[in-house]
């Protein structure tokens, strides 16, 4: 059927539906009689004989909404017009995958764009835009493997370049993304590469020249518009300075009862931070009270683009009429290596959970290394070890193992992970702290993270095995538990949250038991 003989059964369907327009269909829509146009584009479809007529109203419909820019509904017309009819023109199914995209169609657009090359392996603007569609869906492999066949071919491609440094950008590899943002932008202008590097250049920890770039940026579309407010808000949350105040309560199964109040002060710079906090917990039990002051100071410093080290000592007070002085202290490095980062530390602390432990003045000595490596798009493995040595004579070796899963890496983010937990103390000292021999645990975690507009929403439920010896006993049960927290952002510097956690996990806390914890927390930013 030719576009007159469809233009035909357009204006007979209008004067059939007894309403006296004179103009098509796109006319109407365009005129901003949307809600009747698409009402004659549906009457169209479902009286056209012929599947190919059926698909060219689809997209015609779907092109309409695109004008509008509102591909969220021109999506799901694309969708329709390609399954009914593979004969539209290549460059057309290309820019209707690419609209399909747009309006959050990621899995069909990516169909589509297979579809074309798997036709044509050599369209180099058809795995471009596939590129830059798995790398909207989080799967950066993938999109690098399509970007560096289209770079083969050629290596000059500005728009290949650009999906390269963000994919790379994404995963966390900054100082290759920002190579490929540098030999853009010294090829040429480029709103798109600045805005990629001024976030390479900040999630580095360069915020002196990604705050310039920002303050050059004009935007001239829509879409920069919103992309420029983004990297501001971003710039505002990573690169202020917080005033912190905290609330929590503890309580456990056999009577610990601990309030702790805090107030901290976090100042950033573009490489380094400083960080102040007092605290003041009051413990007690069913024989003690006892309340304790301290006051903790540290610092963290970008010294390399790899590798970040810090520092920090505490002085607590705990007051028991006459009172008694302790010190606390850490030393920590984090560097990056393979597809990850990895750390090692030492610090030593005080043991400040219930009013016993204050009592018997538990201080620990803790060395420790973890490494961090994501071994696929959507696969992390985590690992750590510690041991501890105790002001009681005592010791411990800890293990920790464990993969994290990204489910779903939209809003809400979603998260599944197993972890193995291998904790093993030389006594049991009776000192006021679980301390199990060949305690082994095995994990299942979920996450899931949602934000709407100004609230946040968190929660991690958990479960599993645990099984350990204390004190000539052997114990194997389940657990399970859950920590959640809500919060709501006031203004842009301004943010409020309520926690909470409870759990029969016996590492859960320092003393073993089935526990819960409530809390909140303010927040301001300047």
């Amino acid at each position: 059927m030719t576009m007159k003989v469809m233009a035909g059964v357009i204006a007979a369907l209008l004067l059939i539906s007894g309403i006296g327009y004179a103009a098509s269909p796109a006319e109407m829509f365009r005129a901003g009689n949307v809600e009747e146009a698409v009402k004659f584009y549906q009457l169209a479809i479902a009286s056209a004989s012929s599947a190919q007529v059926k698909a060219e109203f689809h997209k015609e419909l779907a092109d309409l909404f695109a004008e509008k820019e509102q591909f969220a509904k021109a999506a799901p017309e694309y969708v329709a017009a390609l399954a009914l009819y593979r004969g539209f023109p290549v460059e057309q199914r290309v820019q209707m995958a690419v609209r399909i995209s747009w309006g959050d169609r990621l899995d069909d657009a990516i169909r589509e764009l297979r579809a074309v090359l798997a036709d044509d392996p050599t369209n180099v603007v058809a795995r471009i835009d596939l590129a830059r569609t798995l790398s909207w869906k989080g799967a950066q492999d993938d999109a690098l493997r399509e970007v560096t066949m289209a770079l083969a071919a050629q290596p000059e491609n500005r728009d290949a370049l650009l999906v390269k440094a963000n994919a790379l950008r994404w995963k966390g590899d900054y100082a290759e993304a920002i190579a490929i943002y540098r030999q853009l932008l010294a090829g040429g202008e480029s709103f798109d590469a600045e805005v990629g590097l001024a976030y390479a250049l900040l999630r580095s920890g360069h915020k002196g020249e990604a705050v310039k770039i920002a303050r050059s940026l004009k935007p001239a579309y829509p879409y920069q518009e919103r992309d420029l407010k983004g990297l501001l808000v971003e710039i505002d949350k990573i690169t202020t300075s917080t005033v912190d105040t905290r609330y929590s309560y503890y309580n456990d199964t056999d009577n610990n009862q601990l309030n702790r109040y805090g107030v901290s002060y976090n100042f950033h710079q573009p490489a380094w931070n400083l960080a102040a906090e007092y605290l003041h917990d009051d413990a007690r039990d069913d024989y003690r009270h006892l309340s304790e002051n301290s006051l903790l100071t540290g610092g963290y410093l970008k010294a390399t683009d790899r590798i970040s080290v810090g520092a920090g000592a505490g002085i607590h007070q705990v007051d028991e009429g006459t009172g008694t002085t302790l010190f606390s202290w850490r030393l920590n490095s984090d560097f990056e290596i393979g597809r990850g980062v990895a750390g090692v530390g030492v610090h030593k602390d005080l043991f400040n959970d219930t009013a016993e432990l204050l009592e018997n003045k538990i201080r620990v000595l803790a060395v420790d290394g973890y490494l961090s490596q994501r071994l696929a798009n959507q696969l992390t493995l985590y690992g750590r070890y510690t041991y501890r040595s105790f002001s009681d004579a005592n010791h411990a070796n800890d293990i920790t193992i464990g993969p994290t899963v990204s489910l779903w890496e939209k809003n809400p983010t979603i998260r599944a992970g197993y972890r193995f937990r291998y904790l093993d103390f030389d006594r049991q000292s009776g000192d006021g702290y679980f301390d199990p021999e060949n305690f082994m645990s095995h994990q299942l975690i979920v996450s899931l993270d949602w934000t709407k507009d100004r609230f946040g929403l968190f929660l991690e439920p958990y479960g599993g095995f645990q099984s350990f010896d204390r004190y000539d006993d052997h114990t194997d049960n389940l657990f399970g538990g859950i920590t959640g927290s809500i919060s709501y952002r006031l203004t842009n510097r301004f943010r409020g949250e309520v926690n909470g956690e409870f759990g029969n996990y016996a590492l859960g806390t320092a003393t073993g038991f089935k526990y819960f914890l409530v809390g909140t927390h303010l927040a301001y930013s300047f």
